[in-house]
């Protein structure tokens, strides 16, 4: 274990000095940038199933622990995952996973995310069309996990990102930083885990674009007499206001006589809290399946259509286990025009 500790000491060194060096230029990038998709997406129907940026503490789905590589452990050896993705208008998504552990190394995991955005006609500056072209992003994923402490457990991620549209192309690099405790008898843990620090190497153009930088935390409790899981996620933390910049507040309400009523200060900061948080309750009745529920506030109140009926902001799904084989299914409700279905399987090599 003495080595492990010493890792951990200068990793947490370097750490702080590569933050503080690239700090300055991360604060400028919005929080709520969306370049590099394929960083943002779920990699996993588990992780989609409870609608959670990150997985706070340990889980058998060796995807979602790629997000959290502390919690990368023996107990995933040898499993790998394939997740297949149909999103919006001939976009689709997959994911592959597969984790070993290595007696003097420990547990690495690793990981493909793909996603492919469709096929696009490429025309003249007159609208002729003259042919078509894809637009693709590819990041590979190398996670290591050990734990250092009786109760203290770290990891690091590597994530080179490849991004190919049409005759352009891209390369970044990123690292992932994750902690996580958790008590004895892991009934509650807590992660925290600084995402995407980085820069692209590569550019499309002759500027760099800025990596979505990100802090998140997460908790999660397990009862004891009760098959229920119980999640709290908070992201985008390095801004607070991530609601759109829109210098005519559309919460503010106008009369017809042009009167302008403001925002209830309260509601608004109220609205800004809770768009960083995700809920997620898990029901195992057995260790032979599950089913999941989340909720994103912040996703409801981007997706909503106003007067009418509408399920954004939640996300469901179930799985099953049999031998060697998991199966898993979920599906995020973005909006009232459609919604992505997320399935997993699983294998025990």
């Amino acid at each position: 274990m003495g080595y492990r500790r010493i890792f951990f000491r200068y990793t947490v060194i370097i750490f702080f000095v590569i933050f503080a060096g690239m700090n300055r230029a991360n604060s400028q990038s919005d929080a709520g940038n969306e370049a590099f998709a394929v960083m943002s997406l779920h990699n996993s129907a588990q992780t989609t199933a409870r609608g959670l940026g990150f997985m706070p503490g340990f889980s058998d789905d060796i995807a979602a622990s790629l997000t959290n590589p502390s919690v990368l452990n023996s107990s995933l050896n040898n499993k790998g995952t394939v997740t297949y993705t149909d999103l919006f208008a001939g976009a689709n998504q997959a994911a592959l996973a597969f984790d070993h552990t290595f007696d003097k190394i420990g547990n690495l995991g690793f990981g493909l995310q793909y996603i492919n955005y469709g096929t696009f006609k490429m025309t003249e500056a007159n609208g002729d069309v003259t042919g078509e072209f894809h637009a693709n992003e590819f990041m590979f994923t190398v996670g290591w996990g050990t734990r250092v402490e009786r109760n203290l457990y770290v990891g690091v991620a590597f994530k080179p990102l490849f991004s190919v549209y049409e005759s352009y192309n891209s390369f970044s690099i990123a690292f992932d930083f994750a902690a996580t405790y958790a008590d004895s008898a892991k009934s509650w843990q807590a992660s925290a885990i600084v995402k995407n620090l980085g820069r692209q190497i590569h550019s499309f153009h002759s500027e760099k674009d800025s990596l979505p930088f990100d802090i998140q935390m997460g908790f999660l409790k397990k009862f004891a007499h009760a098959p229920v899981v119980l999640y709290v996620v908070a992201d985008k933390l390095t801004k607070w206001n991530i609601r759109e910049e829109d210098s005519l507040n559309p919460r503010d309400e106008v009369s017809f006589d042009g009167t302008v009523k403001k925002e209830n200060k309260f509601t608004a900061f109220m609205d800004k809290g809770f768009r960083h948080l995700q809920f997620a309750v898990d029901i195992v009745p057995s260790d032979k399946w599950y089913i999941s529920l989340g909720y994103s506030w912040r996703q409801r109140q981007e997706m909503k259509v106003d007067d009418a009926f509408s399920l954004a902001g939640i996300s469901y799904g179930l799985g099953i286990k049999w031998k060697k084989f998991t199966l898993n299914y979920a599906r995020n409700e973005y909006h009232n025009y459609g919604s992505p279905n997320y399935i997993t399987l699983g294998y025990t090599f």
